[in-house]
């Protein structure tokens, strides 16, 4: 029985589809085409960011296959380029004249006029008329970085076809989310898939009964050493604040689902759908495996540490002379990693092969596919090389390899940095046809339980309950919380040994509950180890009265360096808090 989708509109939301597509971008693609292959709906792709050759990158992602050729890709810049304002209000003012800072003008690629580049102060950022295609401007903006929020506009001017200036946007996600609800028009539901970290501030709450925002985070959100407590990169920090105003916040994996959980608490709009991969039907006739051919697909970046993967191939080469690696992709670290191949005199084995379309065809003929990168979301390349029954030897991170290789069986899981243990994985594939033969077929059966019908239905379960929890939302606006005692038990237990403090606080919730009620909100007290990141779960006790919860609970501070945690959790809203810290034994109350 086919897997029945909400009604709706879907609409997924990027900056940019790069023709040369990454996983990213690839997994967004791949998600599309399955809903309208298999779903039955009409996907929209929408573009957020300025490309004067938005046309040609469509036709090129047709071209490889990876856009269908009656999947609509909309782009809000040339949306307004071929549209007028919808402003009912009268002009503001005249447009400004910068023609005397002119830089330059862009154009499209049939030459028409699409940006002209204005310097007036040259100690800040140039800014750009966007040009209907009769030159005049119906957009003006400064540049900004999509990652850096000091440089986001806080100025859009509306522009007419006369030069005047209709109206401003006070930020960009003003603008985007207009763009969206016009998009909509009187269409009674959307699901809004917003696939990049960097659109989250912009769109995230898009407030309405109608609009369903899911969130599909494809990366690590953390940084060194990986532990759910370790810092984050600004860009994923905004993403987390955000949560709460997700109708959908959905990770691939379930571990990293928990580790966001640990961080900010587990809430009711937080989901799981690992990347599918299309299985793709063997050649005819059926090659056969190369015994000596291993092979990596990956951006030359430093995020892959391709440079563990030539130190270990140099290794392989002392037990397999005739051994080949063959790199496809570019990027940055092209030359240094050429630089490092030719230091190593491995020039006749290792060779980089650029970017290129047909790269997983080769998969059907390796005997070994490596994976060592830094960290991952949930790769594609691995699943794409199982279902050509190529066994992957991966390096054992965060997050995606644990989750689609079972070690021993269908491919390898290696420490990460063990270049040794990866060199000899290799070696036991490429030496023993029969280990191989064996792991292909486990590779690509493995490989099948990822499938397009298994990702639909997924996908259908979290859509179905972003309907069904939409009236339950909360919304937390405010917090009140008094510590009211935090002292030991009784000094008659002190004096035999023990350091049990009685803890009593106060919690008054300003929010919304909709359809949740005050008794759906649940309280977590947990001592947090600052070294390790290990969370100890307190027994806790909490009276409501309305939205006014006294809490109780007796407690052992630990030996080592900690801070004691409060967190409430209300459907898809959380909130915590920091009560006390122990430094060297000794119990401080937070601020």
């Amino acid at each position: 029985m086919p897997t029945e989708l909400p009604s709706g509109r879907y609409m997924s939301c990027a900056f940019a589809l790069p023709p040369d597509a990454g996983g990213q971008t690839r997994a967004l693609l791949m998600r599309n085409r399955i809903l309208a292959r298999e779903g039955g709906v009409r996907p929209e792709l929408l573009t957020l960011g300025g490309y004067h050759d938005h046309g040609e990158r469509c036709e090129r992602l047709r071209e490889r296959g990876l856009l269908l050729d009656d999947m609509r890709v909309r782009n809000i810049f040339e949306h307004y380029r071929d549209h007028v304002w919808s402003d009912d209000a009268k002009p503001v003012r005249e447009l400004e004249d910068l023609s005397p800072d002119l830089v330059r003008e862009e154009t499209t690629p049939e030459g028409a006029p699409w940006r002209a580049v204005y310097r007036p102060d040259a100690r800040r950022r140039p800014v750009y008329d966007y040009l209907r295609a009769d030159g005049s401007p119906f957009l003006r903006m400064r540049h900004y970085s999509k990652a850096k929020k000091w440089s986001w506009p806080d100025s859009i001017q509306r522009i007419g076809p006369d030069r005047t200036v209709l109206g401003e946007f006070d930020s960009l996600g003003q603008w985007f989310r207009r763009w969206i609800r016009e998009l909509l028009g009187d269409d009674k539901r959307a699901f809004v898939f917003i696939d990049s970290r960097f659109l989250v501030p912009h769109l995230v709450p898009m407030l309405g009964p109608r609009i369903h925002l899911v969130y599909k985070m494809h990366n690590l959100h953390v940084g060194p050493p990986r532990r759910w407590d370790s810092e984050m990169h600004p860009v994923y920090d905004r993403v987390l604040r955000r949560i709460n105003g997700m109708d959908a916040m959905v990770t691939l994996t379930q571990r990293q689902r928990d580790d966001i959980a640990e961080r900010r608490g587990r809430t009711s709009n937080m989901f799981v759908v690992p990347n599918p991969v299309v299985m793709p039907d063997p050649p005819v006739p059926r090659p056969e495996r190369d015994p000596a051919r291993v092979t990596i697909v990956a951006r030359l970046e430093k995020q892959k540490r391709l440079t563990d993967a030539i130190a270990a191939f140099q290794r392989v080469l002392e037990s397999v002379p005739g051994a080949r690696l063959d790199i496809y992709g570019d990027g940055a670290e092209r030359e240094a990693l050429q630089a490092d191949i030719d230091a190593r005199g491995l020039g006749d084995s290792i060779v980089l092969r650029g970017f290129d379309p047909r790269a997983a065809d080769t998969l059907w003929t390796s005997s070994a596919f490596l994976m060592t990168s830094v960290y991952e979301g949930y790769p594609l390349s691995t699943l794409e090389s199982m279902s050509r029954g190529c066994p992957v030897v991966s390096y054992d991170i965060k997050y995606g390899p644990r989750e689609q290789i079972t070690d021993g069986v269908d491919g390898f899981l290696v420490p990460a940095g063990d270049t040794e243990l990866l060199a000899r994985r290799v070696v036991e594939l490429l030496s023993s046809p029969e280990l191989a033969q064996r792991m292909s077929a486990a590779a690509r059966a493995r490989a099948e339980s990822f499938g397009p019908r298994e990702f639909l239905a997924t996908w259908a379960g979290v859509l179905q309950a972003t309907v069904e929890r939409k009236p339950l939302r909360t919304r937390i606006e405010g917090v009140r919380f008094e510590l009211t005692r935090l002292e030991p038990v009784s000094p008659l237990i002190r004096l035999l040994g023990r350091r049990a403090l009685r803890l009593e606080a106060v919690v008054e919730i300003d929010g919304r509950g909709g359809g949740t009620g005050w008794d759906a909100v649940d309280f977590a007290l947990a001592w947090v180890d600052v070294d390790t990141g290990a969370v100890t779960a307190l027994p806790l006790r909490a009276r409501r009265s309305k939205r006014r919860f006294r809490l109780r609970a007796t407690i052992d501070p630990p030996a080592g360096n900690a801070w004691l945690r409060l967190r409430l959790t209300w459907a898809n809203s959380a909130w915590q808090t920091e009560v006390a810290r122990v430094r060297r034994g000794r119990l401080k109350r937070s601020a």
